[in-house]
């Protein structure tokens, strides 16, 4: 290892090292140890991952080192990887007595009946007031069904206490996003989804994500989940201190690694080394410290749970691979420098020195940007009365042929719109809502100052978008930055959000015969300009925790 470390030094000519380049683990396929958040969609290995013999080209070199070496979204700073937080987890209930037949033409052109069954998908957990929950999904891990399998559709998505089954209001737990790879994207906005009418995916007839129990023994999950209960108010306010909490803003309770500097990061939101491995307690503050009872830390019991539709005639199935934009794009070279322009320390294209130098022990973060194909994924909206509409924007050149069969945007609150275009003609647009009940005893899904909704592109999609090589993909996302927002209670809640997300979820079935696109695998998740990372990690058979 030392000697691939002082060739990579050599190669780069010593490139600096950074402090970390935010995010652990986000939207990816399901087998990842660094940056979970996203390195699952490259397919890594619970075991340890290997440089194949054939690299011997330099570029290839200092790639795979940021592939091989990462901890984290190139962050090399690990002591100790993190563990589950919540394992034993229950495998997904099939409900058999509610499966139906699909009649799909077969190759011969005769209908051939295969069998549809629902799924419920449950992930346990608990906070305690104010907690801020980040899991790492190569380690956070949910049993999966013990073979192969197709996914038809999801549908809606709920978070209930344990004991009643009763809705949680996002006044009291706020889903930032719920990863349960290869799913990915489940926000707070997808609570409000149901199966039938709209549900969060519906895939044309024959089409399907594949699970394959080869690569996919677990279904990992990547949980940011943010407790609200007892928060203490800002300057007075209540609305402020949500907007704070959820919001990833500055406090001093939220790890050592969260400052200043830092604020809207996911530094300040729980994915940091401090609260992920360095055994620091991450809340965002309350009105009373957290009781202990017995020695151990009193908590609330919840259930997030998701309905999917499935068969196990997956070769039925034309695979389905998720082709996800992420905005604002970054300018970085290989070792994560910026190219064109200098980051502020709170954009996720910066590569900050701010953690302490125990946390910065090898390469750079250029990981982090490399692996989202130079997407942002999450950026900063600041207040602005004069011209309040803060436009967002990403263009990727197609990197072969194919076709979209299912798109739906992700957005955060402040969010007004998002649309997605192929060579500037647009091909879907969504509008998000925002709740009007400011009650947190009764307003679950229609919570005040969140984003509770965003709206499909099925009736604009249809049966697909067809797309050829260097076809170019735009997405443009438009949040409201004015403080006199009328979707809030107050200005304190309005104007400045911090965190966002401007992200386009595609499903795709790209043309060509290579291995990589015809093999039989798990559907993939890769982002924006993905080819230069795609099929570098694929997943070797693993059946037990690492």
């Amino acid at each position: 290892m030392n000697a691939m470390k002082e060739e990579i030094n050599r190669l780069t000519g010593n490139a600096r090292k950074s402090g970390y380049s935010q995010v652990d683990e986000a939207y990816s396929n399901g087998n990842s140890k660094s940056n979970d958040y996203y390195d699952d969609q490259y397919n890594i290995s619970q075991t340890t991952p290997r440089v194949s013999k054939s690299w011997k080209i330099a570029g290839f070199i200092t790639i795979a080192a940021f592939f091989i070496f990462g901890t984290r979204v190139g962050v090399f700073y690990v002591e100790e990887e993190p563990q589950c937080k919540f394992c034993d987890q229950e495998m997904p209930t099939l409900h058999h007595d509610k499966s139906y037949t699909l009649l799909l033409s077969g190759e011969d052109g005769d209908n051939e009946p295969t069998v549809v069954t629902p799924m419920t998908i449950s992930y346990d957990y608990e906070l305690r007031d104010g907690e801020i929950l980040f899991t790492h999904s190569r380690y956070e891990l949910i049993p999966n069904l013990g073979y192969d399998y197709a996914v038809l559709g999801v549908g809606a998505m709920r978070n209930l206490y344990r004991d009643t089954r009763e809705d949680v209001s996002l006044d009291e737990v706020y889903v930032h996003h719920l990863n349960i790879l290869p799913i990915n994207m489940l926000g707070a906005e997808v609570l409000n989804r149901d199966n039938e009418d709209d549900p969060y995916m519906r895939l044309p007839e024959g089409y399907a994500l594949h699970v394959t129990d080869e690569e996919t023994p677990y279904l990992r999950t990547n949980a940011h989940l943010l407790s609200n209960k007892n928060l203490a108010p800002i300057e007075g306010s209540q609305e402020l201190a949500h907007k704070e909490c959820n919001e990833c803003y500055y406090a001093p309770t939220k790890g050592s690694d969260c400052t200043p500097e830092v604020s809207g990061t996911f530094l300040c939101c729980g994915d940091s080394p401090a609260c992920t491995e360095g055994g620091e307690e991450c809340f965002c503050p309350t009105t009373r410290m957290p009781t202990h009872t017995r020695g151990k830390s009193t908590t609330t019991k919840y259930t997030l749970e998701l309905d999917v539709l499935v068969s196990t005639d997956i070769h039925k199935f034309q695979r389905v691979d998720q082709w996800n934009f992420a905005a604002p794009s970054c300018s970085v070279n290989i070792v994560g420098d910026s190219i064109l322009e200098d980051y502020p320390s709170d954009s996720y294209c910066a590569k900050p020195s701010l953690l302490p130098k125990q946390y910065t022990k090898a390469m750079s973060s250029a990981h982090a940007v490399l692996s989202t194909g130079d997407g942002a994924l999450f950026h900063q909206v600041y207040e602005n009365n004069e011209a309040p509409y803060l436009r967002t924007s990403v263009s990727v050149l197609a990197p072969t042929g194919g076709k979209i069969v299912w798109a739906q945007s992700h957005l955060h609150t402040g969010g007004v719109n998002a649309t997605l275009y192929k060579n500037g003609v647009p091909v879907c647009s969504t509008k998000a809502q925002h709740g009007t009940n400011e009650d947190s005893s009764t307003n679950a899904r229609n919570e005040r100052n969140h984003l509770i909704r965003i709206s499909s592109c099925y009736d604009q999609i249809k049966s697909g978008i067809r797309f050829e090589k260097d076809d170019v993909f735009t997405t443009e996302s438009y949040y409201y930055a004015g403080t006199d927002d009328a979707r809030f209670s107050n200005t304190l809640a309005a104007g400045e959000h911090r965190n966002v997300m401007s992200m386009f979820p595609t499903g795709v079935v790209f043309d060509g015969t290579s291995d990589f696109l015809t093999e039989h695998r798990t559907s993939f998740n890769e982002w924006n300009d993905f080819v230069h990372v795609a099929g570098l990690r694929r997943s070797h058979a693993t059946k037990g925790k690492h």
